[in-house]
């Protein structure tokens, strides 16, 4: 049996192989989208003949609504790859108003071993009048093709291999891009759709951020949503978030549709690299989160374990009204609210009830309750179990869900105490998505601050910060423990700057209240905590103005709050810790111990603390307190 013969086509330093589809510069490939692979070999072909701009769009995109502009990116990522540009174009001349020609000579080769034939550019082609060129044989793809995946395709290939490419021998390690997703604008007319614009953004941000995290860095949620329905300048917010490339768009919504527009933009000269709309049922938005990445991952040659590929390529369905309440429901919990995270709930529970199997909505669901208790909306020992319960039906579907995994973390520092298993737990999901910034915040002001690891924990919310760069509650926490690993000029740097940024950031006066605390500057502590506003003063700032009060020797204006706070306490929740902090500055160890008792006995969040907390110091050493200490685990 003859061996069947495979044909390259060549042209300069250029080859192109059909049957892999993959382009060569020499023996280097050279990494194309799909779409631009499939112009480029259409152009080859049809070497020295116009191809008109309808015909390639009905070849390229036979079963699809795409617009013009689609084609001229393409055309435009082509000169790129091929080192030439329009006002250079060697290869792909533009014909106005008609198409483009492909004008280098090109030659139809035979495999290394089997015959050659040279010919001229007209000659490899078409006869002197062609028909309309025909797609050759191009296996479809899945309808998976929002540009996002070209867009991050395109983006890598330019930081990570260089257009003009290099031999491989020569390649150093690539260095790590810097991508933000920018808030999706709502198209729909609707403003009670923001919910879908935001949680699409939200989930390509977790999607792509998953995908390589050595490679590839996505800057988080928090910090990409201040720029929603602003008017800065793209160079503006690359300086500001650090980042080399974004992408942008829109989503309009009609019935089971919805259209999705996106594009790549490059910070430095805010060139549009590429553009697409796209049309898809509702139901299918989900699944695009795995295509994209598996579309990526393929296009760029990224490494991805076996377990991921497998994970990544399932098949995933997900009923479009549990999605829809999905999204909803992290609407809702992205306000940080008593009133959110109990809308947030109910939002997530609807899309359980709509399908049992959704991993994503108990994830959704734990980090509802978490934060209900973590905030002290709710008494931990109500609220932790149930967080816990979500979080494991999450894993149980999916246990490769990054924010179950550090759910569970915190549970098992905040609640169960149970030291281990938090960083384990912590350790866990920074490795199955190190782009996720809650991990690192979480891991860094929780668990490693607990313990007293204070360089531990600047690293960890170093990172934390650079992956969510305008978090203000990150760069506070930041600023706070830098001051506690004794770089406290760094950290009151940060803390005057984020004040300058939003002089009413109430948690940032708060912790420079505790800041000023440690150090004995009592009257300094007390203004910050004056500058908060009623409308976003707690319990807490209450609490820690009546300590501070006692600390000065105010002690009637101490003894005030204090009675306040006891009667409140009898109507609504009122954390222990609040009460036992005050009687600490009265210097009344044992009324300080029985509400100490009472906050270990309702997991109060404030026994964390217990090794650090400069609160404490006046009891430290009291017998009881370290036998609190011992059965809170912080003394191993």
């Amino acid at each position: 049996m003859l061996k069947e013969v495979k044909h390259f086509y060549e042209f300069g330093e250029y080859r192109v192989d059909p049957e892999e589809r993959i382009l060569f510069r020499g023996e280097d490939p050279i990494p194309l989208p799909p779409k631009a692979f499939e112009t480029l070999l259409i152009l080859v072909q049809n070497s020295g003949h116009l191809v008109t701009k309808d015909d390639l769009m009905k070849t390229v995109w036979p079963d699809t609504f795409v617009e013009e502009s689609n084609l001229s990116q393409y055309i435009f990522v082509l000169r790129k790859a091929l080192g030439e540009s329009a006002q250079d174009a060697r290869s792909i001349v533009t014909v106005p108003g008609r198409g483009y020609r492909f004008v280098e000579k090109v030659r139809q080769v035979a495999d290394a071993g089997g015959p050659a034939e040279s010919l001229s550019s007209q000659e490899a082609a078409v006869p002197e009048n062609p028909p309309s060129p025909v797609s050759p044989a191009i296996p479809k793809h899945r309808l998976l093709a929002v540009a996002l995946i070209f867009a991050v395709v395109i983006l890598l290939a330019v930081a990570f291999l260089g257009w003009r490419g290099t031999r491989s021998t020569d390649r150093v390690a690539p260095r790590r891009v810097m991508l933000a997703v920018l808030p999706f604008q709502n198209l729909t007319g609707d403003p009670e759709q923001e919910y879908f614009a935001d949680g699409l953004t939200e989930e390509l941000i977790t999607k792509l951020g998953g995908l390589h995290p050595t490679q590839l860095g996505v800057i988080a949620r928090t910090s990409v949503m201040g720029y929603k329905h602003g008017d800065k300048r793209l160079d503006q917010i690359g300086r500001e978030l650090n980042v080399q490339y974004v992408l942008e768009g829109s989503v309009r919504r009609a019935g089971d549709r919805v259209r999705i527009t996106a594009q790549l933009i490059s910070v430095a000269d805010q060139s549009h690299l590429w553009a697409e709309d796209y049309d898809r049922k509702v139901e299918d938005v989900v699944t695009v989160q795995d295509d994209v990445a598996i579309a990526v991952a393929s296009e760029t040659q990224l490494k991805l374990d076996p377990s991921q590929r497998t994970d990544l390529a399932r098949s995933r369905t997900v009923n479009p009204e549990a999605y829809e309440a999905y999204l909803r429901g992290r609407f809702f919990w992205n306000k940080r609210t008593e009133d959110g995270f109990r809308k947030s709930i109910s939002y997530f529970e609807t899309a359980i009830a709509r399908d049992a199997n959704f991993a994503h909505a108990y994830a959704g669901l734990a980090d509802s309750y978490l934060l209900l208790g973590g905030y002290s909306f709710e008494p931990q020992r109500v609220a932790m179990p149930k967080a816990k319960d979500a979080a494991l039906k999450a894993l149980a579907i999916d246990d490769h869900l990054a924010d179950a995994y550090s759910s569970l973390a915190m549970i098992a520092m905040q609640y169960e105490w149970d030291w281990k298993e938090s960083e384990k737990d912590f350790k866990r999901a920074i490795e199955l998505n190190p782009n996720y910034s809650v991990a690192h915040h979480w891991y860094g002001d929780g668990y490693l601050a607990a313990w007293n690891r204070m360089d531990e924990s600047v690293a960890e919310l170093r990172q934390a910060q650079e992956l969510d760069p305008l978090s203000l509650v990150i760069n506070t926490d930041l600023a706070k423990r830098l001051c506690s690993a004794g770089k406290c000029d760094e950290g009151m740097q940060r803390f005057h700057k984020i004040l300058e940024i939003d002089p009413d950031f109430a948690l940032a006066h708060f912790d420079l209240s505790l800041t000023y605390e440690a150090q004995k500057r009592y009257p300094e502590a007390i203004s910050e905590l004056q500058k908060i506003r009623p409308a976003d003063s707690a319990h807490s700032v209450t609490s820690q103005l009546g300590h501070l009060y006692a600390l000065q020797g105010r002690r009637q204006e101490a003894r005030q709050i204090l009675d306040e706070l006891q009667q409140v306490s009898k109507q609504t929740y009122i954390d222990p810790w609040s009460i036992a902090s005050i009687y600490i500055g009265l210097g009344d160890k044992d009324a300080a111990m029985t509400w100490l008792e009472k906050a270990y006995e309702q997991r109060s969040p404030a026994m964390n603390g217990l090794k650090i907390d400069p609160a404490y110091a006046a009891i430290r050493s009291d017998p009881r307190f370290v036998d609190l200490m011992h059965r809170v685990g912080l003394t191993q």
